[in-house]
Order: C-alpha cells, then sequence, then structure tokens
C-alpha cells in the first residue's frame, strides 16, 4: 500500500506497475498482460485508444497483440493478418509504429493531417477516428552487454490533435519498459513451462521405458523357465501367444506346419497365394538376412466389410521372424492378428523366442540324427545274413527307441533313383506319413531304407503314403520304388523277409524304377527273389512268357490274363471262367492255345510251377503303381 503524501500519480503510476506484476505473476496470457498494459496506458495518460504490438519471429511484421478501444475494422486495415510492414518499400506504406520499431526511438506525431512522411496514416487515422499518437519501442532485454533490438512497439491515439510534453512522453516509455519487463517475465515463464512439461513428458517416457525394460525382462525371465522346464515347440508357442495375446505359428523352411496356438481362435498365418505376391514375397525372401522381425503386407480373402471399417479392413496384420540355425534359414515364427502394433519392445521378445525355438529345432535335429543313427545300427544287426546273434537284446533295443518288434511287422524296402533334394530326410518322412498309429521302425540299409510296419493297421495303405509323400518331395525325376515284403513274427524271421522284399525291389529297379510292388504272398516265388539276380530272373520270365505275350499283343487276346487266374483258383476252369465273365469252353479253348504256343501241358506239375514263378516276376516289374 502507497504510503501517504504520496503524489497522486504518482500512486496511480505505482498502481499500475503492481497490477502488471500481479498479472505477471497470475500466470496469465501474454494477450491478457498485453491487454492490461494497454488499459492502463489510457488511464494514466489520457488516450482514447492504446496498443501494444509485436515483432514475428522474422522480425519483418508487427502484429496487434493487445489494444483498448481499436474496432477490430481497424486492425484488420493495418495489414495483411493484421501485420504492419517494419521496412516498407517507401513512405507511402510507412506508420509511425514501424519506424519507431525499425529505428528503436520514440516517434510522437501531433496531428496526422500535416504528418506527410506517412502516406498510409491518414487513412488509418480516419477509419479509428484519431488525430495524433505516440509510437514507443518496447526495449529488449541487454544481450553480451549492449542492448538488443526492440521486442514490439506500443502507441497511444488520441482523437484530437496533440503535442506529447516531454513528461507525457516519459511516463509512455516508463510503461512501455514495464510492459516489456512483463513481456519478458512471461516469456521466461512460458520457456520455464515448457521445460517443466518437457521434463515431464521426458519422465514419462523413462516410466513407460522401465516399465517396457521391466516386462521384457519378464518374459525373458519366463521364456528362460520355459527352457529349463523343457516344455517343447508346442509350450513355447503357447507361452508366445497368451504374452502376446495373438495366434502364433512355427513352419520349417518349406512351409510345413511344426507348432500352432492358441486352440481357440487361432489365425492362421498368410497362405501361399498370398505369400507370391509382391511385396510380401519381397519381404519373405529378404528375411533370412534380416534376422529381425519383420511385418508382412498380406491383404485379407474377398468378403464383406463391415460399414466404417478402416480403409485396410481386408489388411491381415502378420509379424514374421526368422528361425536361423548356422546363418540357414530353418523355419519362420509368425505372429498373426495381434490386438495392436507389437511396440519395439515386444518385437525384441518375438526375437528372442525365435532364438530359442531355433534352439528347440536343432535339439529335434540331434535327437533324429541320434535316433537315426540307432535305428540304423538296430536294423543293420537285425538283418544279418547268419541271424541276429542276441535276440533279446534286439527286443530291448527296439523297446527303448519305441517300438515292440514282438508284434508281427511288414518288411518293406523304400529305394530311391537319384539324389534327393537337400533337406529331406526318408525317415523322418516315412514317420509323419505313417501315422502314430502304425509309426514304422526306419533305418538305412545297403541301397536303401527298410521300413518295419506294424501288421495293424493294414500295413499296405500305410506304406503307399509313405511312398507317395517321399515321391512327392523327390520329384519326377528321382523315382521311388516300395516293396512290401513278408511279415516277420520272430528276430530270426526279418533277415529272410527282407532278403526277399530287397530281391523284388533289385528286380523292379533294373526293369522300371519307381512305384508299389506288393510280395507279401508270393509263397515258392520268395525263393526266387530272395536269392536270384535281377536279370536272370527277368530273362527266366522272358523266356517262358514270350509266345503268349506276343500272341496278345498281336491278336488282342486274354491268354496271359486268363492263366493267371488259372493258376490262382487252383487250375479250376469253371472258376476262372467265373471270375472272367466267359464260358468255360473259351477258357478251355484258350488253355489249349497256351499249350500250343509254350510246347508245355498244363498237367504236369513242373509247367505249371515254371509258370507261376514267370508271371510273379513279370507282373512285380510291370506292376503299376494304382
Amino acid at each position: 500500500m502507497v504510503a501517504p503524501g504520496v503524489p497522486a500519480s504518482l500512486r496511480s503510476w505505482m498502481s499500475a506497475v503492481s497490477e502488471i506484476a500481479r498479472a505477471v505473476n497470475a500466470a496469465e496470457s501474454l494477450d491478457a498482460v498485453l491487454a492490461r498494459v494497454a488499459e492502463l496506458a489510457c488511464d494514466l495518460i489520457g488516450f482514447e485508444f492504446c496498443a501494444v504490438m509485436l515483432a514475428d519471429a522474422t522480425g519483418e511484421h508487427l502484429h496487434v497483440e493487445g489494444w483498448r478501444g481499436l474496432t477490430p475494422d481497424y486492425i484488420a486495415l493495418l495489414g495483411d493478418g493484421g501485420s504492419l510492414l517494419v521496412h516498407p518499400s517507401g513512405p507511402p506504406l510507412d506508420t509511425p509504429a514501424a519506424r519507431a520499431f525499425r529505428e528503436g526511438r520514440t516517434v510522437a506525431v501531433p496531428d496526422v493531417r500535416v504528418a506527410t512522411d506517412y502516406g498510409r496514416l491518414p487513412d488509418l487515422a480516419s477509419a479509428q477516428g484519431y488525430r495524433g499518437l505516440v509510437a514507443v519501442p518496447l526495449p529488449a532485454a541487454e544481450d553480451d552487454g549492449g542492448p538488443a533490438a526492440a521486442t514490439g512497439v506500443l502507441v497511444g491515439y488520441s482523437v484530437t490533435a496533440r503535442d506529447f510534453a516531454p513528461a507525457e512522453i516519459e511516463l509512455v516509455e516508463l510503461l512501455a519498459g514495464q510492459a516489456a519487463l512483463a513481456l519478458e517475465t512471461s516469456r521466461l515463464r512460458a520457456g520455464q513451462q515448457e521445460v517443466i512439461g518437457e521434463l515431464s513428458r521426458t519422465n514419462d517416457e523413462l516410466r513407460r521405458g522401465r516399465a517396457e525394460l521391466e516386462w521384457a525382462e519378464q518374459r525373458h525371465r519366463e521364456l528362460m523357465q520355459l527352457v529349463l522346464d523343457e516344455v517343447g515347440l508346442a509350450g513355447l508357442v503357447a507361452a508366445l501367444a497368451r504374452t502376446l495375446g495373438a495366434s502364433v505359428t512355427v513352419e520349417d523352411a518349406d512351409g510345413r506346419l511344426l507348432a500352432r496356438a492358441p486352440d481357440e481362435g487361432y489365425r492362421p498365418p498368410p497362405d501361399a497365394a498370398a505369400r507370391r505376391r509382391a511385396p510380401a514375397r519381397q519381404a519373405l525372401e529378404d528375411l533370412a538376412r534380416r534376422y529381425e522381425v519383420v511385418r508382412i503386407p498380406v491383404v485379407a480373402p474377398a468378403g464383406p466389410v463391415l460399414p466404417g471399417a478402416p480403409n485396410d479392413a481386408r489388411r491381415e496384420k502378420a509379424w514374421v521372424a526368422p528361425v536361423v540355425l548356422g546363418h540357414e534359414l530353418v523355419g519362420r515364427l509368425w505372429v498373426t492378428a495381434p490386438p495392436a502394433v507389437p511396440a519395439p519392445v515386444q518385437l525384441r521378445v518375438i526375437e528372442r523366442f525365435a532364438l530359442v525355438v531355433a534352439l528347440e529345432l536343432l535339439k529335434a535335429r540331434h535327437l533324429v540324427a541320434v535316433e537315426g543313427r540307432l535305428s540304423g545300427d538296430l536294423v543293420a544287426d537285425l538283418l544279418r545274413q547268419e541271424g541276429p546273434l542276441h535276440p533279446q537284446s534286439l527286443l530291448d533295443r527296439a523297446a527303448a527307441l519305441g517300438h515292440d518288434l514282438a508284434v508281427p511287422r511288414t518288411v518293406a524296402v523304400l529305394a530311391v533313383d537319384g539324389q534327393l533334394p537337400a533337406g529331406v530326410r526318408v525317415a523322418e518322412v516315412a514317420r509323419a506319413a505313417a501315422g502314430p498309429d502304425a509309426t514304422p521302425l526306419v533305418g538305412a540299409h545297403e541301397d536303401g531304407y527298410v521300413l518295419l510296419v506294424p501288421d495293424e493297421p493294414e500295413p499296405v495303405d500305410v506304406l503307399r503314403r509313405v511312398r507317395a509323400q517321399v515321391a512327392q518331395l523327390a520329384g519326377p525325376s528321382c523315382p521311388v520304388t516300395l516293396v512290401a515284403g513278408p511279415t516277420a513274427r520272430t528276430p530270426e524271421e526279418y533277415a529272410p523277409a527282407y532278403r526277399v522284399a530287397r530281391g523284388a525291389a533289385r528286380l523292379r529297379r533294373a526293369a522300371r524304377p519307381g512305384g508299389f510292388v506288393d510280395a507279401r504272398q508270393l509263397g515258392l516265388s520268395a525263393l526266387l527273389l530272395e536269392t536270384g539276380a535281377p536279370d536272370a530272373l527277368r530273362r527266366f520270365a522272358s523266356s517262358g512268357l514270350r509266345p503268349l505275350v506276343l500272341h496278345d499283343e498281336r491278336r488282342g487276346g486274354d491268354l496271359v490274363s486268363t492263366l493267371r487266374v488259372w493258376l490262382r483258383t487252383g487250375c479250376s476252369t469253371s472258376a476262372t471262367a467265373a471270375e472272367l465273365v466267359v464260358h468255360p469252353n473259351t477258357v478251355g479253348y484258350r488253355l489249349g492255345r497256351i499249350e500250343q504256343l509254350t510246347g508245355r501241358s498244363l498237367r504236369g506239375i513242373d509247367a505249371r510251377l515254371e509258370l507261376q514263378l514267370a508271371l510273379t516276376v513279370r507282373d512285380i516289374v510291370r506292376l503299376d503303381e494304382s
């Protein structure tokens, strides 16, 4: 409070300064503070109108930021966008406010009607209704020991012509100084608030970063515990799916499914057609070289889009991480349909899971390799020419590998003529194709693979699936032959059964590689396959059946098929006629013709036996896969 005896003008001045300070300290907006300055200028000095103008960042324009009594139309007349040019092209565009700011001094115009230095001033004065004015620059804080350029200008207007006394000008200049001080204080406060805001944002970012690191560390600990608990690939995939709230798929390098999660609401990765489209194709081709999670742009299948759906409603959200072993891409880890775009910390978690998946695949490879060696050694010991040395030991070793050799098993031989593509492992393919209910014991032996398949379920169906899968992976340039041989019930029966299947396989491959041959019920013919050479067997069959084959080819006859059925039905003419749906006399005629062409009587047991063996060899060589 001002002490008694202080002049009224001084009391008013001190009250004005205090009011400006309170406005600044109260953190009022800059516009409000400057309007308060303009109001006080009118009250203290007797102006009818007042304006506080500030320079823009370029220093080329003055903008009215606070005023008292000025009309909106007048403010609009001050220039484009409510601004005055600081450096006009000439006097016609110059104004007292611009000169005061430009020259850093007070400019007084007692009567605008006689002011010839300002071309625009008469029109502006007429629009607002004033005759005199004074413009005072707002001093800026000193910089490096010297005065800095002004930050703006305070302009007071009088409706009458007015000679401004030195005391009045000094008072306006003091008020301008207070306005400049308020302006600087307000700017400093704004800067402080900005710094405080930036610090607050930085703290928020640090807190979020710390939370993300803690989340990632927790996921890492959980991942390590999963590895220690040996949950396997399925457990890892299920855990990642729960963590991300998304669908997770692991596939090998050829796209075969290895594991997926969750069971309910699972969303598969893009199909083969979607992956072939460019940019998805390019991203997948670069995957092995990037060693990081990438987003795969995939267009969802055609279908209705809900009203109001975003423009990318047909785009699936899919991310994929490479599973790499020794710089070799061995698989892919897909994350599909997450609730939101994964944050960077989540992408790092996916990459860690991909690394552990690679270790799981490496472990599986190692186990497969070990199992393959053990299975191969077991098969080799089981198929010794002289028979197994320790039958019970073989049964125990097979049981340790999960196979019960006490159960009757079909002995099959699979052979591939040509080089299999890299990565095709016959034993793995055979086990996968056979299924869990008929898993064969598979071992590489001699020039092929031996498969010991349980007799239940039907082994032929199982073996056909195995051959079809291997043939698909091998390709047309590598014929795949699979022979189902006799059934073995004891360890001592495996070697003879194998020799029969091997003989049939060699016979087939020597004449016509590829296909499936069922050689389980050959009877006496099995002896030839077990001991005979393929070329000798072919010559035997060819010489014995040549007349009949030539007759059928030239005349379209059915002598060979009639002979086969007749021998199979126990040499019964009536049964043969019933099966071939012909008259018994026709069968008798054909049998007589066979005797004429071969020069052998079918009543002789030796002739029947030779023809039966020849037909067996011919069937193995010519048997179609179907």
